[in-house]
């Protein structure tokens, strides 16, 4: 249970930061990337703004078109800035051209230009060869005093700026799963410390229950013994009221003591004290003889108790423990089975990888909904409290009824719907 305990909470803290790390990357990225945007604009516009400024004289002295050719002069930092200078008829004038590959996609862009002037914009395009270019691009008209003079394009191959963020990216990915990986491991230390009070209170509630379910089984007992004494006492001469109390009485003091029983077993199993004896014995006369037991029950409510199975089943488990099981399972179906019901017990054997014998007890009662079913073996829970008070209830009886299965290694399941009974499914290894 503090294992379970322990997992969560160390899940629950390895989740918070790895939420805390996804949002810091994001976050990280996300402004590395407008950074370096807003950077490459702001650089892309002035050097647009200082080409249109150099270009002026060269435009007012209406210089002859030139040719585009691949061998036109590519600056020192290899094609990466390049700009095109027209004139006011659209002819080129000027060009520091990019990369020889990247020009006709370069010069696709400029004739389908729709931006606005003095704004950057960046294109993602790719090579015949498959390789993707990122590419940031601005226009600036050129204007003498109020007199047109042309158009400068100004481009940047930024490509491998993209690149960097990407490997950064990568690297602060890598970097986030082992600070994730440390902070689990510490998580799981924290969560070991911080179940240490939650062990400590759980050991000092069990001792107690075990404690006070043991002191109080003597004078229940006893009680239970002086009611019997009164009862069978001839020269007593009781009134009815008082058989009655005395009935009453008597009903009262085996509810407790059965409840008694039931935390006592509850504690010897938190504590490991609850030994599991296993011998060889015939289950189908153990659950024949449980179901006897339980016929006066069954016909003071008119029900059927019905039994299939083989005539003989022998098994390797705890007697007294699948008998508990036994009067567990067949207690809580004859309690919520109306009148003129049906209980069934089928046992069969179970072939396979790994043998075993399945128990099944179905009733005919109002039904478990799927929200209850998760919750029916934890300790003290009832469906409906009500009913299960006024039935003599605890909610611990399947508690015990799971504990004694997987003590035994096997497995209980229920299969219920609302208005349609209850079938308890055990299967054990034989």
């Amino acid at each position: 249970m503090f294992s379970e305990i322990r997992n969560r909470l160390t899940l629950l803290y390895t989740v918070v930061m790895a939420v805390f790390l996804l949002a810091f990357i994001a976050v990280s990225d996300a402004g590395v990337v407008w950074v370096l945007h807003h950077e490459e604009q702001q650089d892309i516009r002035s050097f647009a703004e200082e080409e249109a400024k150099e270009h002026i004289t060269m435009l007012k002295q209406k210089k002859n078109k030139i040719e585009l050719k691949e061998e036109n002069n590519i600056d020192a930092m290899g094609g990466k800035i390049f700009f095109y200078v027209f004139d006011d008829k659209g002819q080129l004038v000027d060009t520091n051209e990019p990369a020889v590959k990247m020009r006709p996609k370069v010069q696709e862009i400029i004739s389908n230009w729709n931006v606005a002037d003095g704004e950057g914009t960046i294109r993602k395009f790719y090579l015949p060869e498959g390789e993707r270019v990122i590419i940031i691009m601005c226009s600036m008209k050129i204007y003498d005093g109020e007199d047109f003079l042309g158009n400068v394009f100004v481009g940047e191959d930024i490509t491998a700026y993209y690149a960097l963020l990407k490997t950064l990216l990568i690297v602060l990915i890598v970097i986030a799963i082992l600070f994730l990986l440390v902070a689990t491991f510490i998580g799981h230390l924290l969560a070991g410390r911080a179940i240490i009070p939650i062990k400590q209170s759980f050991v000092r509630q069990r001792e107690f229950v075990a404690d006070a379910s043991h002191e109080l089984r003597t004078p229940l007992s006893i009680l239970l013994s002086s009611v019997e004494v009164v009862q069978t006492d001839d020269s007593s001469h009781l009134s009815s009221f008082s058989t009655q109390v005395l009935d009453d009485m008597k009903s009262e003091v085996k509810r407790m003591s059965k409840m008694v029983s039931d935390l006592l077993t509850l504690a010897r199993a938190d504590a490991g004290a609850a030994n599991i004896i296993k011998e060889r014995f015939d289950l189908y006369s153990v659950t024949e003889q449980v179901i006897r037991s339980f016929q006066p029950v069954a016909d003071e409510k008119g029900l059927e108790l019905g039994l299939d199975g083989g005539e003989e089943m022998v098994i390797f488990a705890d007697k007294e423990r699948i008998n508990q099981l036994l009067l567990i399972l067949l207690d809580n179906a004859i309690k919520y089975t109306p009148t003129r019901g049906r209980v069934d017990v089928l046992l069969r054997r179970v072939a396979g990888a790994k043998p075993g014998i399945s128990i099944t007890v179905r009733d005919q009662g109002v039904g478990i909904s799927d929200t209850h079913k998760s919750l029916i073996f934890d300790r003290f829970y009832r469906v409906d409290k009500v009913r299960s008070r006024e039935e003599g209830g605890t909610g611990i009886g399947l508690s015990i009824a799971k504990w004694i299965v997987d003590a035994h290694g096997g497995t209980i399941k229920v299969e219920s719907a609302p208005g349609h009974g209850s079938t308890f499914i055990v299967n054990l290894p034989s």
